[in-house]
This record gives C-alpha cells, structure tokens and sequence, in this order.
C-alpha cells in the first residue's frame, strides 16, 4: 500500500511514489532509482509535479539527475517541462532520454489530442535516444533498454539488472489489482502483432518482477504468470469490441461497459478520490441515480466508462480503420 507523494522504499535503491495521478490513490507510479546519480521512470503530467516533487525530496532525490521515459503519452512525459524548470531554478539540468522512436513524438506532442482535442500539450526537445540494449549506469545501479512495442511504438521498458525489476510502463496494459486488468490498445499507435511479439520478447527475458506505471510491482510468484494473463485478457478484450463493432456498438460505451464487466471477470478498484470537488460530484451524480431508481456507481465505474472505454475504443478504430 502505497501512500500519494510519500516514497515506498522497495529496497536499499529504489522506491515507489504514488503521484495522484487523476486526482486518486493507486492509479499512477513513478519510480526512482537511487545510484551514485539518480533517476526517475516517467513523470506523470504536470498536475502531479508538486506531488512527485514532494516524494522525491523525502527520499533526498530532487531533483533527479535522470528522467527516463517508457513513452511519449501525456500521462508518461508531461511533467517534463515543469521537473525540468523548477530544476534550473536550483542550478540544475536534467537529463532526459527515451527511445529513439519517441524522440519524435516528444517533440510534436500533438498525437496526444486523440485523448483530448482540448487539451494543451507541451512539446518537449533535447532529449537524448536510447537504443535496444543500451545500459544506463547511474553508478552502482544499471539499467537496460529494452524495446517492447505494442501499446505505442515508441514503448521501451527498464530491466534493474541488479533486482531483476522490469519496468513495463503501459508495455502489458493496466494492473491494478487482482483482477483489475486494463489491455493496453489505447490510440494512437497500438499495433496488435507488436504486442504479441513483445509478451514472447518478455516470457525469455531473465526477469524477476514487473512493475507498472499503472500500478505498482507485482509480486515475483505473479509476475511471470501475468504474461500469459494479460496476453489471454487482451485477446479476450479485443474480440468483445470485434464484436461490438459487428454489432455498430463500436461507441456504444454503456454497451461495452456493462459486456466487458460481463465477460471479463474484471473486478473495478476501490478508489481514494484525493480531490473534495469529485468526491462531492460522484456524490451528487449518485444522488440523481437514487433519485431515478437506479443503483450509485464507484469511482472507477465512472473512470471506465468515461475515460478508459473510449480511449480504448479509439485505440481500435484507429488501428482497424487509421480513423484519427
């Protein structure tokens, strides 16, 4: 259990910060490695920036020397620009690296609006490329790249060759509990054969075990196994909007909600809402529900229809159609 912005120390050289991401507990990790230089994997958006900031000063790591990106969606890089701002006003320049295929993206952050046309995403430049194999010495504590395409093109993972942690980001999808497994087809570059190819990239790779950027590491004796599981959930998932889209319910989000809960197995999380303005909106949402005679939703009932049914529907159409 982690707690939003306090480090959970793994062990002697790496911790986990839960930064609030979505204004809610147990949704998003970064995490830090602490060599002779220290590093961080992902940043969240700007929004959690003061929360991250304020996990990592506990853990006497800011700024970090080193942010190292999984990929270039907005949930992953955004905090970039403001990590690296408050940096300078300290004297200090981070470094930051990602794949080769994400340098790109970085800098013209654009493709970010399939997730939201309104939203303003800022592009970020000079960021050094990281090459399939390369290890990044932080002094004491190595870190290997490795590509594991799927879920975008650009999507890279970490092996901590002295824990044996691989760190995923969104490589196997959304784990946030037992059985609360999200696939990984989000827009606007999933390519299905990519992902297949990766699941056996990672079944030969001398892992012990997985950490995700949503959310947390998994224990040794799962970790393994939830290759074969998330590789089974993602098939599973994708033909239920194969056949949502036979059906022209392709957008039909109250439809696919109510099947994937159905077929699934999917067991929605408990969420901590941080913010009293959603916990008071959830609160007045459930009230006119009552009043229709019509059951309350949890928070991540209302999270997975609004937000993670239509990205992963747009996930889908773009791939099958190339609609953008």
């Amino acid at each position: 259990m982690t707690h939003v912005g306090v480090p959970l120390e793994l062990d002697r050289s790496t911790s986990i910060i839960d930064i609030g991401y979505f204004d809610a507990a147990g949704i998003c990790s970064v995490y830090l490695i602490k060599g002779e230089r220290t590093c961080i994997i992902d940043t969240g958006t700007a929004v959690e920036v003061p929360t991250l900031c304020k996990g990592l000063r506990a853990a006497d790591a800011y700024p970090p020397d080193i942010i190292l990106l999984t990929h270039a969606h907005f949930d992953h890089c955004q905090g970039v620009p403001k990590l690296r701002e408050l940096a300078e006003k300290e004297g200090k320049e981070i470094e930051v690296l990602a794949s080769e295929a994400g340098v790109g993206l970085l800098a013209d952050q654009s493709f970010n609006r399939v997730f939201d046309k309104k939203g303003r995403y800022e592009d970020i430049h000079n960021v050094a490329p990281l090459k399939e194999g390369e290890v990044i010495d932080l002094g004491g504590e190595t870190l290997k790249v490795i590509n594991t395409p799927g879920h975008s093109k650009d999507q890279i993972s970490f092996l901590h060759q002295e824990s044996g942690r691989l760190f995923v980001g969104d490589s196997l999808g959304l784990y946030l509990g037992e059985n609360s497994y999200v696939p990984p087809f989000f827009p606007a570059q999933w390519d299905l054969e990519a992902f297949h190819a990766t699941i056996e990239k990672m079944k030969s790779i001398d892992f012990k075990q997985l950490c995700f950027a949503h959310f947390g590491c998994v224990s040794e004796e799962k970790s393994m196994g939830l290759l074969d599981f998330a590789l089974e959930q993602t098939n599973l998932w994708w033909t239920i909007f194969e056949q949502a889209d036979s059906l022209g319910k392709i957008r039909d989000y109250d439809y696919l909600t109510e099947k994937l809960l159905h077929d699934t197995g999917l067991t929605l999380p408990h969420l901590h809402l941080l913010s009293t303005k959603l916990r008071i909106v959830l609160k007045i949402l459930n009230a006119v529900r009552r009043l229709r005679g019509k059951a309350p939703l949890p928070a991540a009932r209302v999270l997975m229809h609004d937000y993670v049914i239509p990205w992963l529907s747009r996930g889908y159409r773009i791939y099958k159609y190339g609609e953008i």
